[in-house]
């Protein structure tokens, strides 16, 4: 049984699914899902679904950027969030939220392979630093 990479599923997958109707994507989704579950590669679906992503942002499509925070961020920052986002960005921005309890405070966001963070534990860690490097 041969074994695909995670770019060659997430390049098939799109190609499937062009010009589908609803129904048809699902069906198309539950294939993709059946064949990974077979292949005992069902762990894979995160990556493929990171790589899906990554190959639509580089066609022109919504960057998605990921947004960890240590609690529920309001509709309200998420609206000005992704507004300053895109604005910085020059695209349409596609905004993936999480809680990540392991955060005190703040935020880290992932844009790619940029990672901005902006957590209390980082500013705390600079500060320290800062400190040190000072004295």
């Amino acid at each position: 049984m041969s074994k695909f990479t995670v770019n060659q599923y997430a390049a098939a997958y799109q190609a499937a699914v062009k010009d589908k109707s609803p129904k048809e994507l699902d069906d198309i989704a539950f294939r993709l899902v059946s064949n990974l579950a077979h292949r005992r590669q069902i762990k894979l679906i995160p990556r493929i679904i990171t790589a899906l992503e990554k190959l639509i942002a580089e066609q022109g499509g919504p960057i998605v950027v990921k947004v960890k925070a240590a609690q529920a961020l309001t509709e309200a920052t998420k609206a000005e969030l992704h507004g300053e986002l895109e604005k910085a960005l020059g695209r349409q921005v596609k905004i993936r939220t999480w809680i990540d309890h392991k955060l005190v405070a703040g935020i880290k966001i992932q844009i790619g392979d940029v990672m901005i963070d902006n957590s209390l534990q980082s500013r705390l860690t600079n500060l320290k630093q800062q400190l040190l490097t000072n004295s």
